[in-house]
């Protein structure tokens, strides 16, 4: 008994292995972007931990571009992973044949995160319109964000205004501060508005999102209305299984990309700023020759053209999250003389392209002017080497809140605040600590 067991388990295995060898031989027949050679069964690891000092994958392949170019393959097991790093053969995937490359890849811990991939972000099909129309509809519209204007108005005063308390209570008059802390705190009490119609320390979610449905049943007045909660509620009606762990995990998508990004980009080009005293005291001049001492305002930014170019510029040079997240085939595509199976998981290395000579002069240098003497948008409307917010049938739709966010907070910063940085002091987990002066009015 146990000698038949023992050779049905080889035999089952020996013919899995050869199965596996079968369907990884079809698969390279076809004329996939080159790549390290991969191994049966465990596909590319073995080169995976031979590189495993690059401490990303973005960072990995960025180390294979130079030797594969600028589109290559990385098997994981059975499934070839595409990184892609060129401008125009990303505008052939996400624009020309985006209805083909507009899936999410999935994978276990991503499908608990987002509910079974039912966020904006995730989903795919009936559930990909309904989410992103509905957001766009209802919260990031033109008519709701000039809706929610006073909100964010208030939180611009507030980061302001704390700064300058800070700088009171000091003996010196300046204020020695996180900055990434203080506008997180604000930014993200606005968010939370915007999120479930009221006030709440963030403690507190959890507790309250268990009744806002209630609520919003029964017309709580206490509520401000229109918020993006109350709007997924709505949503119970078409999609039957639209329940309260696909909300809360929607809200915590919102949340996540309504504060958290434009925080960290805030922090990133106050440290740029700082480091870059000639561009800093060019923008101070253009926002008080525009401005004046009245309070930097949403409806400036059209007249503040230097501003622009510095939010773009930090955005290019910024290496935070600039690759895309997962992409995946829905059918077998061509894509620059290549072959992409179906399901293959493709990456789009968004910061490859701002950082290529090819396409920037002197691209590791901060330059805001660049964006003075081409105007590019952050889109990629009219080139595809700028990419901050992604393109395509997955292009970030709070793209222009995220603008207007980061624009107005730093214009409001330089306006009211001479900065320097405080030497030696930096943890990328909470930011640059900065000095800020109060300039004399």
């Amino acid at each position: 008994m146990d000698f038949f067991l023992v050779i049905t388990t080889l035999t089952v295995l020996v013919a899995s292995i050869l199965f596996d060898w079968w369907y990884f031989l079809k698969l390279r027949s076809k004329r996939l972007p080159p790549g390290p050679s991969p191994w049966p069964i465990v596909g590319a690891i073995p080169y995976v931990v031979s590189v495993r000092h690059e401490t990303s994958t973005k960072k990995m392949s960025q180390s294979l571009q130079s030797k594969y170019g600028k589109i290559l393959t990385v098997w994981l097991g059975k499934t070839p992973m595409i990184f892609i790093h060129d401008p125009e053969l990303t505008y052939d995937a996400l624009v020309k044949q985006g209805a083909y490359f507009s899936n999410r890849a999935k994978n276990s811990s991503m499908g608990i995160i987002s509910s079974g991939w039912r966020t904006v972000g995730t989903s795919e099909g009936p559930w990909t319109v309904a989410l992103r129309k509905n957001v766009m509809t209802h919260m990031l519209g033109p008519s709701r964000l000039k809706a929610f204007k006073p909100l964010r108005d208030r939180a611009y005063g507030d980061i302001v205004n704390d700064l300058r308390s800070v700088a009171a209570a000091a003996e010196d008059g300046v204020a020695q501060v996180n900055l990434r802390s203080v506008v997180v705190n604000r930014v993200l009490r606005f968010v939370l508005v915007l999120t479930f119609g009221v006030e709440l320390e963030e403690n507190l979610i959890q507790e309250i999102l268990l009744n806002l449905g209630e609520r919003f049943r029964l017309g709580d007045e206490s509520i401000t209305g229109g918020n993006y909660c109350e709007t997924l509620f709505q949503l119970e009606k078409e999609f039957p299984d639209f329940n309260n762990s696909v909300i809360t995990s929607l809200c915590a998508e919102f949340l996540n990309t309504a504060f958290f990004t434009a925080t960290l980009a805030i922090d990133h080009t106050m440290a740029l700023l700082c480091d870059h005293p000639v561009v800093n005291e060019k923008l101070y001049q253009e926002i008080e020759a525009v401005v004046g001492r009245r309070a930097v305002d949403e409806s400036d930014l059209p007249n503040l053209p230097y501003l622009s170019a510095v939010v773009r510029e930090s955005l290019r040079v910024w290496k935070f999250g600039l690759m895309s997240l997962p992409h995946a085939t829905s059918e077998l595509r061509k894509l620059g003389g290549y072959d992409i199976p179906t399901d293959a998981v493709v990456f789009f290395v968004l910061e490859s392209f701002h950082l290529d000579p090819t396409y920037w002069s002197e691209p590791s240098v901060f330059k805001p002017e660049r964006f003075l003497e081409n105007d590019l948008d952050v889109l990629g409307t009219k080139n595809f080497s700028f990419l901050p917010f992604s393109a395509g049938r997955r292009v970030c739709p709070g793209s222009q809140l995220g603008m207007l966010q980061i624009s107005v907070v730093v214009a409001c910063l330089v306006q009211t605040f001479e900065w320097e940085k405080v030497l030696n002091v930096k943890n990328p987990e909470i930011g640059t600590v900065l000095r800020a002066r109060p300039r004399s009015v």
